[in-house]
């Protein structure tokens, strides 16, 4: 066994054993031989290490995948760059900060083709941020980014000179020209450059309209009227999701992690450029297949309860909360399983309002909703009651009857509450049997 794959076995030997059964859990959900799914969430409550959880999923799937696959690589997701590079190198079960590639995913063909290849190393950690690596609103990029168009594509057009005067946009002429030219530009991986401009020739609209604008641009002008400027900057902002597209095929992902992803969940779904972009890498398959997995880590992935008169941008949660099990259940039948799920939980519902008649009803159909939920969703939430603070949740099975003199009492209280015009009484009732009597 090589040293690099008995690392990251021993990765897991820090973990809790809370944290080592989710991950056993986690995975058998990823690899094993019963309904395997491509998408997880692991919705831990706040402190109870979900980056270490992510990090024995990594350690297992490594020691998985090692005699199956030429190259492992791992993305992580985050909203922010510097929480990215501090939580890549956590997850790095191997302890190889040289692995951790921090980019625009624009950019990888200079990643790929330096001294960090992807293709030198056996597992790569890549983080990449939705701001940078997805979003493509600012059309015209930064300008490394267009230095590499430039660089990749002057060999394809007529007229070189008109490509470097449209691709300069705002920069000043010496610091353009400079980065264009400068020896310590870097290697450009040509298997991404190669595969970019054949995308870019084969698009008959898109490469015509490049060299129609490659001719206007000959004359360099220091300020461009805006009949100019609006088709260059959507011309380049078409080359650049083209090359982003050409960049996540090359990336080949295993496993991509989606940190705190309620902060970015419009890659989930919807059809702007970053979130098509982003689903491309979510349903990525190699030559033989094997589909990438992605897990989800948040303690807060959904908000359940939404109250007359909140604010409008909070937005309606129970849809969110079904639009998240969309995506975990995936394509192929996520639309079916969640209206099957929202049958259940509006019977669930009607039973709890029917109560004690409908109990057994209502148990029943509260196993299936969860049996349902834990094919994608596993959650621990915290008990301090051990010294290690490690133990699980359990549900001791506590028959509960409610009889008249209950009601009798919940009706005094509220006629109580009426009169003053006191808050809601529920925490009350829920906190102290015989709250008038205790108060």
């Amino acid at each position: 066994m090589s040293d690099e794959r008995t690392l990251a076995i021993e990765a897991l030997k820090p973990l809790m054993a809370f944290q080592k059964k989710t991950v056993d859990y986690v995975f058998g959900r990823f690899y094993g031989k019963d309904d395997p799914i491509r998408h997880f969430l692991v919705a831990d409550e706040v402190g109870l290490g979900k980056t270490m959880v992510a990090r024995g999923i990594i350690s297992k799937m490594i020691d998985h995948l090692w005699e199956s696959v030429d190259r492992i690589d791992i993305i992580y997701i985050c909203s922010n760059q510097a929480i990215a590079a501090q939580n890549i190198n956590r997850l790095n079960v191997l302890d190889r900060e040289d692995l951790a590639l921090p980019t625009r995913i624009t950019l990888l063909p200079l990643q790929q083709g330096g001294p960090e290849s992807l293709n030198a190393n056996r597992v790569n950690f890549i983080s990449l941020t939705p701001g940078t690596s997805f979003d493509l609103r600012s059309a015209t990029g930064i300008v490394k980014e267009r230095a590499l168009l430039y660089r990749m594509l002057k060999d394809v057009v007529s007229r070189q000179l008109g490509l470097f005067n449209l691709l300069q946009v705002g920069a000043k002429f010496s610091k353009w020209e400079h980065i264009v030219r400068s020896s310590d530009f870097g290697s450009i991986d040509e298997s991404i450059a190669g595969q970019f401009r054949c995308e870019v020739r084969n698009d008959r609209v898109l490469f015509e309209e490049l060299e129609r604008l490659c001719e206007i641009f000959i004359p360099r002008r220091k300020r461009y009227p805006h009949e100019m400027k609006q088709p260059r900057n959507a011309l380049i902002g078409k080359l650049r999701a083209k090359l982003s597209r050409v960049c996540v095929g090359a990336l080949e992902p295993d496993l991509i992690i989606l940190d705190e992803f309620q902060r970015f969940r419009e890659l989930l779904r919807g059809d702007s450029d970053a979130a098509i972009l982003a689903q491309e890498m979510f349903d990525y398959r190699d030559e033989d297949g094997n589909s990438v997995r992605t897990l989800l880590l948040s303690a807060t992935p959904y908000r359940m309860l939404t109250l007359k008169g909140d604010d409008e941008e909070e937005g309606d949660h129970y849809q969110d909360f079904l639009e998240t099990l969309r995506f975990l259940f995936g394509e192929d039948n996520g639309n079916d399983v969640v209206r099957e799920i929202q049958r259940e939980m509006q019977a669930f519902r009607g039973f709890l309002q029917n109560l004690p008649d409908s109990h057994e009803d209502a148990v029943k159909t509260r196993k299936r909703i969860e049996c349902r939920l834990r094919q994608v969703i596993a959650r621990t939430e915290r008990v301090s009651k051990t010294v290690m603070r490690d133990s699980m949740i359990c549900e001791p099975n506590v028959p509960v009857s409610v009889n008249k003199a209950d009601i009798q009492e919940a009706d005094a209280l509220s006629d109580v509450v009426n009169a003053l015009d006191a808050p809601d009484s529920v925490e009350y009732w829920k906190s102290a049997p015989y709250a008038l009597s205790f108060m």
